[in-house]
């Protein structure tokens, strides 16, 4: 059988995509099937007085409408984890007394007709009582800021302090200082699809069914049945092709009024609605100090001042401070470490993870120094990062960071000087800096990056292998369109020594297995399919057993195939397949992930015009450790979509908040994504380098989902900077997105930090 773990297949889940056969949540049709519209807060921050649906109610087609005193059964609020001194507000699922961000849901109304539903919802009549609003981080900590939450009495949620080594001796008179605050643009997820949920009960075992847009059918399963007081198999969640990361209120409501009703629900957001409520990310300000030598360039320490926006309630942003203050030590020897993030409550919704999950806010700030010290101490950028990188002969390394203030960050192995010398020759660095002297008007922008993958959670996989040799394996992960139908196939047909043809993924059902972590941190193939592999052998073990038994014939001698078994050497001693196993084969194994950590550099010439302030990719190298990749073809394909989704954090993404928290940007038209022009312009170049794998990790796969994005903004944002001192304009881009209207400013010729 040839290998497969390795192999660049085409994925299997291409062709229902772009034959128009996808399956979304919001073209679910179910008999008597009724539509939710939701009433939404209009201002950032009120009190709510009466809310009047007596219209609704009497429109025509109109099933109900509620608010959460209609719903008794919705018992407790969506609260995520909360780091020790730390105050957590949970979210409520329907706003009572107050709200707190525009689009925060007040009322849902239910008809027979989506527009009849949407046209009752504008009907309803809600009394507010406006409140100033605090539409960001700076307006939220200012002296005499409105309090969202009164009974907190402050919109500071708790500190989260990280440090290691000796800070104020890496500070001291002998080191160069270098200094720079940080603004981060907000950004959204931006999904092809809106959020969309349905829900149905089975009229026989009164079982709920939930079809969701999701990225994490266990945790929204979960947490309907802790909110609505069931049993978890009382649950099953499915997901269609396009997922989100977060459980969400309205998932909640639909499964509620679902059992309600005796009628399947749906509800299916539109594209402002989606903008206004679903999680976002970024939102923060930072300050920073990195201390050298002067003499040789070496790190001495790095000091880090963050405020972490999480939004109006404390949702997965609470959580959110070490993704990024992790990130700041990057591949360097960093040998001391203060930080410090403050989580605000601002009025605005709910902050999460988005493809990079933080990190790359962490790696902008370190990287953007790196490049200030380069800057200050008259130095290469390139040979500044190659002074301190990690040494391969150091790993694995200790970084001296705890990760939730216990557990120490271990590096597992990698060899970061290859990384940059690998992109830099990618990308031609020594000729751009002479096409640089020679007058081009061009930078240069250099990012190394360190991503932490896994959630180090037990993860299950289950296998049944049929008497008729088809495969199906029930696995954890929801993809969101990793092809993890197509990767972990491969996993186990490789293992099981199986065609691949013959083995069926399913995954989106929170029926497969009994639980599973959130598909996110670049998780799947390192936890996922190290549980795939496990279950394949396992599996694969049994079949040998019986197979011995029933031809008396050692292991090595055996060969198995959907067929059944024979004997190598002899074509008489064989068994049937369905002999063997009889009524078929199930087993089941689980991984326990110590989690791993994969690294890359980014470089890229661009090219900055200043007659009309437009930015020009010329070339874009990443270097990067993936460890194993399970299909090459994939792994170019994640990497690719990664740097886009990095292009929009670094040029024109950002969701604007007022200070009081109004919302200027709720739709496409306002709100810029990558899509043509520059970033579909782009062929990043990719180029695999392979460390030696250590730790828990036996098929030596790491996470790569992420590893495109987080060093893209320091990369960009460094090389425009770049551009503009060739250009000799003393400037310091240190806020995310480098917009037009930014760069313009900058091209301006003043030192500019905003």
């Amino acid at each position: 059988m040839p290998k497969l773990i390795g192999r660049a297949l085409l994925r299997r889940e291409d062709r229902p995509l772009l034959t128009g056969k996808g399956q979304y949540a919001g073209d679910l049709t179910l008999p008597e099937l009724v539509h939710v519209a939701v009433v939404r807060s209009i201002y950032p921050h009120a009190r709510l007085g009466r809310v009047t649906l007596d219209s609704a109610r009497q429109m025509p087609g109109v099933v109900g409408a509620y608010v959460l005193a209609d719903l008794p059964e919705i018992s407790g609020a969506l609260g995520d984890p909360v780091p020790p001194g730390v105050e957590g507000r949970p979210r409520p699922v329907l706003a009572s007394g107050k709200v707190r961000y525009v689009g925060e849901p007040i009322a849902v109304v239910v008809a027979d007709d989506p527009a009849r539903a949407v046209d009752a919802a504008a009907s309803v009549e809600v009394d507010y009582e406006p409140l100033e609003g605090v539409g960001d981080v700076e307006s939220a900590t200012r002296n005499g800021a409105p309090v969202l939450h009164d009974d907190l009495g402050t919109n500071v949620a708790g500190h989260v302090q990280r440090g290691f080594g000796d800070t104020p001796g890496a500070f001291s008179d002998e080191a160069v200082v270098v200094r720079h605050t940080f603004r981060f643009g907000r950004v959204i997820g931006g999904y092809m699809e809106p959020r969309a949920t349905a829900a149905a009960v089975d009229a026989d075992s009164g079982r709920l069914t939930v079809w969701t847009s999701t990225q994490w059918v266990y945790g929204v399963r979960d947490r309907i049945a802790s909110v609505l007081g069931l049993e978890r198999d009382q649950v099953r969640v499915l997901a269609p092709d396009v997922a989100k990361g977060q459980v969400y209120p309205e998932e909640i409501v639909l499964a509620a009024l679902a059992r309600r009703l005796h009628r399947p629900v749906r509800w299916v957001a539109t594209r402002t609605e989606d903008t206004q409520a679903t999680g976002q990310s970024h939102g923060d300000t930072a300050e920073a100090e990195l201390a050298g030598n002067r003499a040789d360039g070496t790190l001495r320490g790095l000091r880090v001042r963050l405020r972490h926006d999480v939004g109006a309630y404390g949702g997965p942003g609470l959580g959110q401070s070490d993704n990024i203050l992790s990130h700041v030590v990057s591949a360097y020897r960093l040998p001391a470490l203060d930080a410090e993030s403050t989580l605000v409550y601002t009025s605005t919704v709910p902050t999460g993870f988005i493809r990079g999950g933080g990190r790359e806010v962490g790696n902008f700030i370190i990287e953007r120094m790196m490049d200030r010290l380069a800057h200050e101490l008259r130095m290469d950028r390139a040979e500044l990062r190659r002074r301190n990188l990690i040494q391969p002969s150091q790993m694995p390394y200790e970084t001296g960071y705890k990760r939730m203030g216990t557990r120490s960050v271990l590096y597992d192995g990698g060899d970061y000087p290859r990384l940059l010398a690998t992109a830099l020759d990618a990308v031609g660095y020594e000729d751009a800096r002479r096409r640089q002297e020679a007058g081009a008007r061009i930078g240069i922008g250099v990012a190394c990056c360190v991503e932490s993958a896994g959630i180090q959670q037990p993860e299950p996989a289950t296998i049944r292998i049929h008497p008729d040799g088809q495969v199906y394996a029930f696995l954890g992960s929801t993809p969101g369109g990793q092809g993890h139908r197509t990767t972990f196939a491969q996993v186990i047909a490789h293992h099981l020594d199986w065609p691949v043809d013959h083995v069926d993924v399913i995954v989106g059902d929170s029926d497969s297995v009994s639980a599973s972590a959130n598909t996110a941190g670049s998780r799947s193939a390192l936890e996922v399919g190290n549980a795939a592999a496990a279950v394949a052998r396992h599996a694969r073990g049994m079949l040998l057993e019986q197979a011995q038994t029933a031809l008396e014939a050692h292991p090595e001698d055996i060969v198995l195939g959907p067929s059944g078994a024979g004997v190598r050497g002899a074509p008489g001693r064989k068994v049937e397949l369905g002999e063997l196993l009889d009524t078929g084969l199930e087993t089941q194994d689980t991984f326990q992930s110590g989690g791993a950590f994969t690294g890359a550099c980014h470089a890229v010439v661009l090219e900055v015009d200043p007659e009309i302030a437009t930015v020009h990719i010329l070339r874009y190298a990443i270097a990067h450790d993936c460890g194993q990749a399970i299909n090459p073809l994939l792994v170019k394909g994640q990497l690719q979509g990664g740097v886009v989704h990095g292009v929009g954090y670094a040029l024109m993404e950002q969701v604007v908040y007022l200070p009081d928290g109004t919302l200027t940007t709720a739709n496409l038209a306002d709100y810029a994504l990558p899509g043509r022009g520059e970033p579909a312009a782009m062929q990043p170049q990719l180029l695999e380098v392979h460390a030696p794998v250590l730790g828990q990790n036996p098929e030596g796969f790491k996470g790569v989902g992420e590893t495109g994005t987080i060093a893209a903004p320091a990369a960009l944002v460094g090389a425009i900077e770049d551009a503009l001192r060739r250009l000799g304009m003393d400037v310091a881009l240190t806020t995310l997105p480098v917009t037009p209207t930014r760069l313009f400013a900058a091209l301006g010729g003043a030192s500019h930090n905003g």
